[in-house]
């Protein structure tokens, strides 16, 4: 199984002299940063790298208004964080960036002095401990977990979602999460390749951030796996889905001695 790559950022930005500054300062911070010459290249580097933040020039060339929306309007890219920056004397450019959808449109000054904090902040995002996470698997997760290692994602579907009503804790996106990712298999194996590629984001969206070991899953090597075998997909492209070899999927390894003592 391929190694997980670092977190991408990816950036639109109009100055090729402060490119420098962003690509030191996101590999400082253990990222790869990816750069796009224009707004239609920035929705197509999120959809390639599936980043763990964006940042935008607003005084880079196309409709970068029209490429926040739609980074934000869909789901499998809606949580991934927008930062908007522009010179404080276009305050309009700034509220535009706002209605689009960005989660903080910024005076550039403020971006400058703000840049490495910003960029911390998502690349070494704290553990998010939700409540429930020190649980047991739910009696239909672990059907779930069962069903999914068998290569059933259809109905791993129907085990995952019944935990995922059953459970009211935010712990429950571990379970959607996963659900989301069995789905994509199922997709990839009816050659339905944008839908593979959209679901498997959505459920990585929602495994962001929980502990690496959540209710007994190694999720840390789950969500690596499942990383690795999504760049497979997105490198054979839509023509070659059969030519993903089904061994490269994630499996679902539970550790033992659960749940961790108190």
């Amino acid at each position: 199984m391929d190694a997980p790559h670092a977190p991408a950022v990816v950036c639109l930005t109009a100055d090729i002299f402060f490119l420098p500054r962003l690509a030191d300062a996101i590999a400082q911070q253990g990222g790869a940063p990816v750069f796009a010459e224009d707004a239609e290249a920035l929705v197509d580097a999120v959809d390639r790298t599936f980043p763990v933040l964006v940042l935008v020039d607003l005084q880079a060339a196309g409709d970068w208004a029209g490429a926040i929306q739609r980074i934000k309007n869909r789901p499998h890219s809606r949580r991934i964080p927008v930062y908007a920056y522009g010179p404080h004397v276009q305050p309009d450019a700034l509220r535009a960036a706002r209605a689009a959808g960005a989660d903080h449109a910024w005076a550039r000054s403020r971006m400058m002095k703000e840049l490495v904090d910003v960029i911390a902040r998502y690349l070494q995002a704290p553990v998010r401990y939700v409540d429930g996470w020190d649980d047991h698997l739910s009696g239909d997760a672990e059907r779930g977990v069962a069903a999914f290692n068998r290569g059933e994602y259809y109905r791993q579907h129907d085990y995952f979602e019944a935990a995922w009503r059953e459970e009211t804790r935010p712990v429950r996106d571990l379970y959607q999460g996963i659900l989301q990712v069995g789905v994509a298999f199922y997709l990839l194996e009816q050659d339905n390749w944008a839908g593979a590629v959209k679901m498997i984001r959505r459920g990585l969206s929602h495994l962001r951030g929980l502990p690496a070991v959540c209710q007994g899953i190694d999720l840390a090597a789950f969500r690596a796996h499942t990383e690795a075998a999504q760049r497979t997909i997105m490198e054979l492209g839509p023509a070659r889905t059969q030519e993903v070899d089904p061994a490269a999927y994630p499996r679902i390894e539970l550790v033992a001695d659960w749940p961790p003592e108190a």
